[in-house]
């Protein structure tokens, strides 16, 4: 149906920067994170541990806010964690006299423009279609291009398979109990 934003990409590709089924994470050191960066042509000088701190915190509650999207329950702490690196980001509101205005948000930093993303991915209500998989065993971030926005699994063929074949076994199981 609908193909998300670059902003809502790039929330999905940095939730996504660790995987829970391969049990990856490809930004575990500042060095990585500053490849990681570089790659999405973000701005990537001034990654030092303490920027890599916040940028794993803040990808956790990301990734804890888009599971309460999908249904999940939130992880609370971890939201407020990552709201707080958040309202750290040094970012403004941008109207520019001449030409066009370009982004409407503007900050400096490595954080900045997933910051950035974020906001405008909320104003615009994308965030509703940017969900994390309920599998535990998964855990991937999506696109939820259906038009109702009610797609739960990131793939019915694998996830949403395994949920029911999960849920068929339990009731099989609860019908043979006394």
């Amino acid at each position: 149906m609908s193909e998300p934003s670059r902003h809502a990409a790039l929330i999905r590709d940095f939730a996504n920067t660790v995987d829970a089924e391969e049990g990856t994470d490809i930004i575990t050191s500042p060095s990585e994170l500053t490849d990681w960066l570089r790659e999405q042509g973000l701005p990537h000088d001034g990654v030092d541990a303490a920027t890599h701190r916040r940028a794993i915190t803040l990808r956790t509650g990301l990734r804890a806010r888009l599971l309460a999207t999908n249904g999940g329950g939130p992880d609370v702490r971890a939201i407020e964690e990552a709201q707080a690196v958040l309202d750290a980001l040094p970012l403004r509101v941008v109207l520019r006299a001449g030409g066009e205005p370009g982004e409407p948000l503007d900050g400096s930093g490595p954080l900045a423009a997933i910051g950035t993303a974020w906001a405008l991915v909320v104003a615009g209500g994308e965030w509703l279609r940017l969900k994390q998989c309920p599998d535990h065993s998964c855990e991937w971030v999506f696109w939820d291009s259906t038009r109702s926005r009610t797609r739960r699994w990131c793939t019915m063929r694998v996830c949403g398979n395994r949920a029911k074949s999960r849920a068929y076994a339990d009731r099989r199981k609860a019908a043979r109990e006394p």
